[in-house]
């Protein structure tokens, strides 16, 4: 039984966080980070024990997060100090495609750039 409490249960449900807002697989995940598509499952889970910190890295490099981001326990939304790229990165890549659209209409309407 998996203790809902314990720093993996967290750290692997906030990888399962951030790996859904990116659009991903668990397929694509195990790729980036190259582990077998099953740990990353028992990461998720809460089931593979401590993670190691070179590990850790690699999913918040992949994730495109931050190492205190995943262990956080609290679900807060980002921080008026997070940066626009750091805020972008969090982003699905589908919503992150609609911030690049409106950006490039808002320099357009400002005569900018040409598109």
């Amino acid at each position: 039984m998996v203790d809902i409490h314990s720093d993996e249960y967290i750290i692997g449900q906030n990888i399962r966080k951030y790996r859904k807002q990116k659009g991903w697989s668990q397929k694509d995940l195990s790729d980036a980070v190259d582990i077998d598509r099953a740990n990353i499952s028992g990461i998720e889970n809460g089931e593979r024990g401590v993670m190691n910190c070179v590990m850790l890295k690699r999913f918040a490099r992949a994730l495109g997060v931050s190492m205190d981001i995943l262990m956080d326990e609290e679900d807060e939304p980002p921080c008026a100090d997070t940066s626009i790229q750091e805020k972008y990165d969090m982003l699905n890549p589908m919503h992150q495609e609609m911030v690049r659209e409106s950006i490039d209409c808002y320099l357009l309407k400002e005569q900018k750039v040409a598109i």
